[in-house]
This record gives C-alpha cells, sequence and structure tokens, in this order.
C-alpha cells in the first residue's frame, strides 16, 4: 500500500532527475511498495519531454510514473501529479534536490498527529541555506532579510509569520486537496505562501523539523533574469490582491530596500549586483495597483 508519493514537476531537467530519483531510492527507508515517484513534466519542447519519457522508461520501466503536462505553471504541474497520486502523503520535490538521510518514516511518524498539514525539513544548499521565508505581508526593509537568517540560523519557525520552502515539502493529500491545492493563478513564485494562508485558515499545523535534512543544488538557476522577475512581480500582485493587503505599500517598501543596497553596491563596486538591483527595481515599478 503506498503511503507516499512523491512528485516532481521538470522544465528542461533532464540532466537533474537521474541523480534526484536515485537520491530517494537510496534514502528510502519505507518498503518498496510504500512509496511511488511521479514526474510532471512541464517542458515546453516536445523533444524534451521525449527525452525524458524515453530516459525514465529505460531506468526505471514502471517503477516511475511520467506524465507530460502542458506547461500552466510550477503549481499547477504539481496539481496534476497530485491528482495521480496514490499515497495519503505527498512529497513536492524539484529535480535539483538530493536526499542525503532516509526521512520517510520520520515523516510519517510525524502525520500520524492528525493535525499536522505540512512538513518542512531541513535545507542545506549552496548559497543561503533558508529552509523557511518570512510571509510577504511582513516584509520589512533591510530587516526582514535579517530576520530570516536570524531565525534560520536559529531554527525558530513560526507558522503564522513564515512559510516552508516549497523545494522539497510534505502535505496530508486530504488537507491539500481539501484548501484546493496549488493556485494555478500562481506560475511560478509565492504559491508557497499562498498555501500556508489557506492551512492557516483551516486551522492545520504546519512544522518544521531541524533533525533531517536534504541537499537543494540551486546553482543552475537566474532568479534574477528578467523573465523570471516579472513572473515573480506578478505573483506578488496576485497574491497580496488575493488576499487584500497592502500591495502599494509592500512595492515601495522593496523598492526603496533595494535603492538603499543599490548604493551600498555601487559603494563597494559591485556593478553585477548593482546591475541585478535595477533589474529587480525596473520589474517591481511594472506592477499596477
Amino acid at each position: 500500500m503506498i503511503k507516499i508519493s512523491t512528485i516532481i514537476v521538470t522544465y528542461n531537467s533532464l540532466d537533474l532527475i537521474k541523480d534526484c530519483i536515485e537520491s530517494v531510492n537510496q534514502n528510502n527507508d519505507l518498503n518498496e511498495d510504500e512509496i511511488e515517484i511521479i514526474v510532471v513534466d512541464n517542458s515546453d519542447d516536445p523533444k524534451e519531454g521525449e527525452a525524458m519519457r524515453d530516459f525514465l522508461s529505460t531506468n526505471y520501466g514502471d517503477s516511475v510514473i511520467f506524465i507530460k503536462n502542458k506547461n500552466l505553471g510550477y503549481g499547477e504541474g504539481n496539481n496534476v501529479g497530485v491528482r495521480k497520486a496514490k499515497g495519503e502523503i505527498i512529497a513536492i520535490m524539484n529535480p535539483d534536490i538530493r536526499l542525503t538521510e532516509p526521512l520517510f518514516k520520520k515523516t510519517l511518524q510525524h502525520f500520524s498527529d492528525k493535525d499536522i498539514s505540512s512538513l518542512g525539513y531541513k535545507q542545506i544548499n549552496n548559497v543561503s541555506d533558508y529552509s523557511f521565508f518570512k510571509m510577504p505581508e511582513f516584509f520589512v526593509p533591510v530587516l526582514t532579510s535579517y530576520y530570516i537568517k536570524l531565525n534560520n540560523r536559529k531554527e525558530k519557525f513560526n507558522q503564522y509569520k513564515y512559510y516552508l520552502s516549497g523545494a522539497f515539502v510534505f502535505f496530508r493529500k486530504e488537507d491539500f486537496v481539501k484548501i484546493g491545492m496549488y493556485d494555478p493563478n500562481f506560475f511560478l513564485f509565492y504559491e508557497e505562501a499562498d498555501v500556508a494562508q489557506r492551512i492557516n485558515k483551516i486551522n492545520k499545523k504546519i512544522i518544521y523539523d531541524k533533525s533531517k535534512s536534504y541537499l537543494h543544488l540551486m546553482g543552475h538557476k537566474d532568479a534574477f533574469h528578467p523573465k523570471m522577475l516579472d513572473i515573480g512581480s506578478d505573483s506578488i500582485k496576485k497574491y497580496f490582491t488575493k488576499y487584500n493587503l497592502n500591495l502599494r505599500g509592500y512595492i515601495n517598501k522593496r523598492i526603496w530596500e533595494l535603492y538603499f543596497y543599490k548604493l551600498l553596491f555601487t559603494l563597494n563596486g559591485n556593478k553585477q549586483r548593482v546591475e541585478k538591483a535595477d533589474a529587480y527595481i525596473d520589474s517591481l515599478k511594472k506592477i499596477n495597483y
């Protein structure tokens, strides 16, 4: 009987998927029939999708479920996997995640508490080691980044002020379906904060367990690419609008912070960081409110 369904949404991720799946198989501390892996391919290029299908079929046969999906965003790709999933517990996993220790038995122990709806473990990466982030409505220029870093270091998680990293996170499927799964209006970014809002509204627990960790590679991503920045700006607008929050105030504070950092980068002669700050400011200024 399948207990945990691991869903991996891919986008041009053929170079990442093997090590991701192998890390799951090598660190599986459940019986083989208690876990399933579902790969949902969101690649726009049909050849990329076919290559992924062929690779998985050749290397894993029927042990990995493959779904070719139209790219309607990261959240909706995961929703497709959730609809197919048979497990009571869902694991959402990016293809650049590598499990470094067994943690599935521990996960089932946590979810034996029926009040727990979502669970995250400690994230290790080559950038920031952030396992959770501040809810956008609590943003304070300069100070927010400091408190995110401080509370991650002290491993102090509050489900009403922080949301878990969506790179590798567990949900009770029943609750996840009850709240409407990922909102497909969020193409990418801030879908985790949105889900946290809705779990809080049904009075269920979101917990962080520092006793287990995983590796998040991240080095292949460029979050400051203009297209990615614009997608993020669109998502933050949708988030603030959805919950009737002060979008104008958030944008003004965020831009003020970026101008502050731009000044520091200029004084330090860091041209690349100045250019990134300018790109982020330009993206935020496109938001209509």
